[in-house]
């Protein structure tokens, strides 16, 4: 057995994925839904002992080896998905037995099979397996992985737009490192689709026709570790969701086929689709409530919330979204930061205006990277092209 280029260039990068995978679960690492990430940066990196050992020829000498259990790749959608689950909810789904039942069942084959004498293990490897079990093992994973990373990217969404209804500030939370980490799913399993038709149509794929996927599977597990472990610890969670959030949840679990977690003391039925009241002048109703955010600058607070905002008009949370939405046409988040960018307009306009920065502070933005694109959302401009277009007329 020789180890050459190709088995220690994998050797490394399931090394490393071995490390970032008790990273995430060291003490300083280990946040909501760290242990999910972990073991399924851990799950890729066994998936590529077989090609580690194959280049290095120890199936040729050790035989035996072969149906060693390495392969538990009917868990990957499964742990995504619920990762995205636990952080964004900070709570399991239920009935978990059940998402990871294929993947036993996978993982059963594979120690009966290692357990056969070495004879049989080759004339059923050889046989039904190459021929029956292996290519319809690949078309279950490839289901799998386009069935759960979909559940997982509708969770995203509803996450989003949650954090949009309920947040001030939301380019803290954009949640931009997620979307990475499933796109990054997404055209592995793309990739992984173009060699299973070809190896199932065309011409059966040795290992180093395969090579491209696994070199795909070997960088995706470094760069969900690493962004898991640098940006999963931030993400806000959804936190004890209003009647009308929890629907809209509901709606994308159902499109999901999963089940959403039970709230202590919430109803897990879900409220009706509601329309407006024709008799409630939103509009009117949302004019006030612009004209007491403004008096009272509580839009100047980075925190605010919808929760809070509710609070403080004495209303319920479920209010001020739909008169938001049918008064104004807008989010909670449009809502405030329109609010913000039309006083800091207001400020950058007057002769002697503070910088920027200063003013992006003053009204109540988090950071300047927030600041610029709110402007740009609501004023068609940023605030130095609108500053340099004012300074010669003054």
């Amino acid at each position: 057995m020789k180890f050459g280029a190709y088995s220690l260039l994998l050797a490394v990068a399931a090394a490393n994925s071995v490390f970032l995978a008790a990273l995430l679960l060291s003490r300083t690492g280990r946040h909501r839904g760290s242990a999910w990430l972990a073991v399924l940066t851990g799950s890729i990196a066994l998936r590529l002992m077989p090609y580690i050992l194959g280049f290095a020829g120890a199936y040729d000498l050790h035989w035996w080896l072969t149906f060693a259990p390495f392969d538990v790749t009917l868990a990957w959608g499964p742990l995504l998905w619920v990762y995205v689950v636990v952080l964004s909810t900070g709570r399991t789904p239920p009935r978990m037995p059940l998402h990871f039942a294929p993947a036993a069942i996978q993982l059963a084959y594979q120690l009966v099979a290692f357990a056969l004498p070495t004879e049989v293990k080759g004339r059923w490897y050889s046989g039904a397996h190459l021929s029956i079990v292996e290519p319809i093992g690949m078309v279950l994973v490839l289901v799998s992985l386009t069935a759960y990373g979909r559940a997982a990217y509708l969770r995203y969404g509803a996450w989003q737009a949650w954090l949009d209804d309920n947040l001030s500030n939301r380019e803290e939370t954009r949640l931009g490192w997620l979307r990475v980490v499933l796109a990054g799913f997404a055209l592995t399993a793309a990739l992984g689709i173009v060699l299973v038709l070809v190896h199932l149509f065309v011409t059966p794929l040795d290992y180093f026709a395969r090579m491209p996927v696994i070199v795909a599977l070997a960088l995706l597990s470094y760069l969900i570790a690493l962004l898991g472990y640098r940006f999963g610890g931030q993400a806000i969670p959804i936190d004890a969701p209003t009647r009308e959030t929890r629907q809209q949840l509901e709606l994308a679990s159902a499109a999901e086929g999963a089940v959403l977690p039970v709230v202590e003391g919430a109803s897990h039925v879900p409220a009706p689709i509601r329309t407006a009241d024709p008799g409630k002048d939103y509009a009117a109703d949302a004019a006030s409530w612009r004209a007491r955010v403004i008096a009272a600058g509580w839009h100047r607070d980075p925190a605010l919330t919808l929760a809070r905002l509710a609070a403080l008009l004495d209303t319920s949370t479920r209010s001020v979204s739909r008169t938001l939405n049918e008064g104004s046409g807008e989010s909670f988040n449009d809502f405030i930061n329109r609010i913000r960018v039309e006083e800091a307009a207001a400020i950058l306009s007057t002769p002697g205006a503070p910088d920027v920065l200063r003013v992006a502070f003053d009204v109540g933005f988090a950071s300047k990277a927030s600041f610029n694109r709110a402007f740009q959302r609501h004023l068609g401009t940023t605030p130095t092209q609108l500053r340099a277009r004012i300074a010669p007329a003054t």
